[in-house]
């Protein structure tokens, strides 16, 4: 090897070291703009979007992405599991219309394969809001399906019923309600907003058939 060659080929070696060493240094920003991020595996699979709404994504089956243009009202977070499949996010949206509130977020966890199971949700209309913890059934079945080589969302599917809210309801009254497997509503322990308190027991069609107060 020449002087000069060994020159070359030192630097050329300094240079590798210095942008290996610089590449497993955390880098550090104090402010970053941007419309989305791509959390990955080291393998490329997607684990998480965060955005802007709009740039929201999709849904997600095995990594491959669902157009979903309707999800375009907020911005959030899309969480997806080991297989690139979405299970839950978080999306939060707000802005007031013709004078009025029209806010809201929404945190939810997905059974595998299948819609949310589990939902902590606030929403303002103004005049009134809505804030509860939700618990829904979903079937052991995937909402996915493959059409001509292509993921899509079922259009036919047993879609699961809420089973219980924990909140505060529409008209500001504080309310733990039971529901069956349809969906319909068999037990509410209620407080009203004067105080008035009450555990009703309703039937198969959402009707109260008894009603038990402090005096009762």
């Amino acid at each position: 090897m020449s002087y000069w060659q060994g020159i070359v080929t030192g630097a050329a070696l300094v240079g590798m070291a210095v942008a290996l060493t610089a590449a497993a240094k955390p880098q550090h920003f104090s402010t970053i703009d941007v419309e989305r991020i791509n959390i990955r595996e080291p393998d490329g699979t997607l684990r998480m979007v965060i955005s802007g709404r709009d740039r929201f994504p999709g849904s997600f089956h095995k990594g491959e992405e669902i157009a979903r243009p309707d999800r375009r009202f907020a911005a959030g977070m899309l969480f997806l599991n080991d297989e690139g499949t979405e299970n839950g996010g978080l999306i939060w949206a707000g802005k007031s219309v013709d004078g009025k509130a029209n806010a809201g977020a929404s945190l939810t966890f997905d059974r595998y394969e299948n819609d949310q199971t589990l939902q902590l949700l606030q929403n303002d209309s103004g005049d009134r809001d809505i804030a509860a913890l939700i618990i829904s059934d979903r079937a052991a079945e995937s909402m996915f399906e493959k059409v001509d080589g292509k993921s899509q969302v079922k259009t036919e599917m047993a879609r699961g019923a809420p089973r219980l809210f924990a909140g505060k309801s529409r008209d500001r009254a504080s309310v733990i309600m039971l529901q069956d497997e349809r969906g319909t509503p068999r037990i509410m322990l209620k407080v009203d907003r004067d105080g008035t308190s009450s555990i009703n027991f309703l039937d198969d069609t959402g009707n109260i058939i008894r009603s038990i107060g402090p005096e009762s």
